[in-house]
């Protein structure tokens, strides 16, 4: 039987290939497969508990989304250099070097959960609509 996060990243590598129309081959993605899954656990994870401040959360959140610096700072209304503070903050919690790598351990250790991009609400919006 096939674990599920198996299943899924088989799946992401099959949709990039036809996104970006690579030539791929079943054998291909097999091993980038397990190339994933391998990096995956060799990344050390935090043996405590992590507490992140509200500001952290929106940052690692931010990061999660694909967003830029820049948009992170407008939605939280914070710096652009509180954002990077931020970010080399959770880095260095993390033990994370890329960004990529900061979303994946946060994932793993229950600090977010895959999710379908909800609409943030801006100041004095309740539910993130324009009217």
């Amino acid at each position: 039987m096939t674990h599920p996060l198996q299943t899924a990243i088989r799946q992401r590598v099959l949709a990039v290939a036809e996104e970006r129309d690579l030539q791929i081959n079943i054998a291909d993605v097999d091993a980038l497969t397990e190339a994933a899954i391998m990096a995956a656990l060799a990344v050390p994870l935090p043996e405590a508990p992590l507490k992140l401040t509200n500001q952290q959360t929106g940052v690692l959140v931010g990061i999660a989304l694909g967003d830029t610096e820049a948009a992170t700072a407008r939605r939280l209304c914070i710096s652009l250099n509180t954002v990077k503070t931020h970010r080399h903050r959770l880095y260095r919690v993390l033990g994370a070097r890329t960004a990529g790598e900061s979303v994946a351990i946060a994932m793993s250790i229950g600090l977010l959960r895959p999710g379908r991009r909800a609409r943030l609400a801006l100041p004095g919006q309740r539910d993130g609509s324009t009217a």
